[in-house]
């Protein structure tokens, strides 16, 4: 039997969209779910000039737009989560202009959340995908997994109210995988729907010629790798003896990530630069926005 359900989606916006073309591509974008869902909150962290684009939203009646100081996407995603909890909805999603769900994986995920038993799954999460990753099929179509990014993924209201909510501290990112942490010392489930994408468009694609040999690597922003960094620490720490698997499987996993920034970013020094930045703040206990120093 299929149930009714109400999902709502936060769209973050952080610059003007002013451009025809990019108008037209963000409006198609929102086209992947906004018939699918029961409200779209909209919120301007910036004074943008977003006026035509907003016009092609603002037609549905379930749009509502919010403009607040950017406190990062933890605070937002808090924001959204409180607003959501007060119009009784059972899930909420966070996206960005420039991400779409490839063909109907925003149909599908939510057909999926209506008539299956999803009551052990705090969040269901679409593959997460650049503009030009290949995707290959799965046999199986969904797999349990320990962590994943909040931009996408469908977070259950329900189960979220057990738990102690979203480390609004960390800022920018990490955040969404401490709540899934969380989550599965509770018992619950992280879903990965393995056939279903979200995709993201605005990306930069780094080359680097050693020899004869071309290295590729997606471009990792300067102050995401500080945050990403630092709130790393914080969570190896808090979970070290809570989920010992996790910790050590996070630990390789920046590890290489490291060794990949130093073999494929032409940057790479400016980049550890920033790492060294992140362990140093983690050692003095700073958390919230980056803060320059003189």
């Amino acid at each position: 039997m299929e149930k009714q359900i109400k999902i709502n989606i936060g769209l973050i916006i952080n610059k003007s969209i002013t451009i025809e073309e990019e108008i037209k591509q963000y409006y198609e974008n929102a086209l992947t779910y906004i018939n699918q869902i029961d409200k779209l909150y909209i919120y301007l962290t910036k004074e943008v000039d977003v006026s035509k684009f907003i016009t092609y939203l603002t037609k549905y009646p379930y749009v509502e737009i919010a403009k607040c100081i950017d406190y990062g996407d933890a605070e937002i995603y808090k924001a959204l989560i409180d607003k959501s909890e007060e119009d009784n909805a059972d899930y909420i999603v966070l996206l960005k202009p420039d991400m779409y769900y490839e063909n109907d994986s925003f149909i599908e995920l939510k057909k999926y959340i209506t008539q299956a038993d999803v009551s052990r799954i705090s969040v269901l999460t679409p593959m997460p995908l650049f503009g030009s990753e290949l995707h290959e099929r799965k046999a199986e179509e969904f797999r349990a997994i320990k962590g994943c990014n909040a931009y996408g993924a469908l977070l259950n209201l329900h189960i979220y109210k057990e738990t102690r909510g979203i480390k609004t501290e960390y800022y920018q990112t990490t955040f969404d995988y401490d709540y899934c942490l969380q989550t599965r010392l509770l018992g619950y489930d992280i879903m990965l729907a393995q056939n279903l994408v979200l995709r993201k468009q605005n990306y930069k694609v780094l080359t680097r010629k050693i020899g004869f040999i071309t290295l590729t690597m997606f471009e990792r922003d300067l102050i995401d790798v500080y945050y990403e960094t630092r709130n790393r620490y914080y969570l190896w720490e808090e979970y070290k003896n809570l989920d010992r698997d996790y910790v050590l499987l996070d630990k390789k996993l920046a590890k290489k990530e490291q060794q990949e920034l130093r073999a494929k970013d032409k940057h790479y020094k400016e980049k550890f630069m920033m790492i060294d930045r992140a362990r140093s703040d983690y050692k003095k206990g700073i958390k919230g926005p980056f803060k320059q120093t003189k």
